[in-house]
């Protein structure tokens, strides 16, 4: 992501690489551990940081907003939405979903240009 740096579009490559490295964070921090309710909100927590500080680092001309989801897997629903008032032409946001035998896990990641 580092060469991605001067990007004036999330839409393209950096939106690919974005997706990448969410993918593999929430790979590293939920394929080896059951669901634990009182260790999920600091292990959501931890992975937005993780998110977001690649994010932050690599590229200046975006502010960025990652949130996360971590559910154990259950016979349940789930429905979540999001909305933004944006310039498609330089915003964008991207969804990610992670199913482990023991949870589901969710990322939102919004970019707005600066």
């Amino acid at each position: 992501m580092d060469s991605l740096g001067n990007q004036v579009s999330f839409n393209g490559p950096l939106k690919n690489e974005v997706q990448k490295f969410v993918q593999q964070t929430l790979h590293k921090e939920l394929d080896k551990i059951t669901y634990d309710h009182s260790d999920a909100q600091s292990r959501s927590n931890k992975i937005c940081d993780l998110i977001l500080k690649q994010l932050t680092t690599n590229n200046k001309n975006f502010k960025f907003i990652v949130n996360c989801l971590l559910m154990q897997k259950a016979e349940c629903g789930l429905n979540i939405s999001g909305s933004c008032y944006w310039d498609n032409e330089t915003d964008g946001s991207l969804t990610i979903k992670h199913e482990t035998e023991a949870m589901i896990g969710i990322v939102n990641v919004f970019a707005c240009a600066l």
